[in-house]
């Protein structure tokens, strides 16, 4: 869930679990702000949000030709890479906030911004870049490309 969805913010969740006593009274009291999603149930509330085709995340992200992404989105068996994970990512496109949370609702790691391939890649995202032009620069600058893994998906 996103934090349009929430009644509470995080830094009221922080000070109210600082305050606690007793967990089962904070959990009971703050149930419809806890949420621990599954990546695919992430995924699925992102098409709604963002009222986006499956079928036009996988074309952007080069997933076309085979189910797996559909896999992706339907089965938290499938343990897509990191890089697959952030091609989606920029397909739909998401912000680096939810971007963060896909990796780590897939249990990879975020994005970070002293690794020189992460800082391209958290500046395409700001900037609303496509693969390709992410692709161009990471070429340019002499980094693996995204991608490259999907021909044997």
């Amino acid at each position: 869930m996103t934090a349009e969805f929430y009644q509470k913010t995080t830094e009221e969740l922080f000070n109210e679990i600082k305050q606690a006593d007793n967990m089962e009274e904070y959990m009971t009291a703050n149930n419809d702000d806890l949420w621990d999603p599954s990546l695919a149930e992430y995924f699925n509330l992102l098409i709604d949000k963002y009222q986006i085709k499956k079928s036009e995340i996988f074309k952007k992200a080069g997933l076309v030709g085979n189910n797996y992404g559909y896999e992706i989105f339907r089965d938290d068996r499938k343990k897509p890479s990191r890089d697959i994970l952030i091609q989606i990512s920029l397909a739909f496109p998401l912000d680096i906030d939810e971007t963060q949370q896909v990796l780590r609702r897939a249990g990879k790691a975020i994005l970070y911004p002293r690794d020189k391939r992460d800082a391209y890649i958290l500046f395409a995202m700001k900037k609303g870049m496509s693969i390709d032009e992410l692709n161009a620069k990471l070429i340019e600058n002499e980094l693996n490309i995204l991608g490259a893994e999907t021909k044997k998906v």
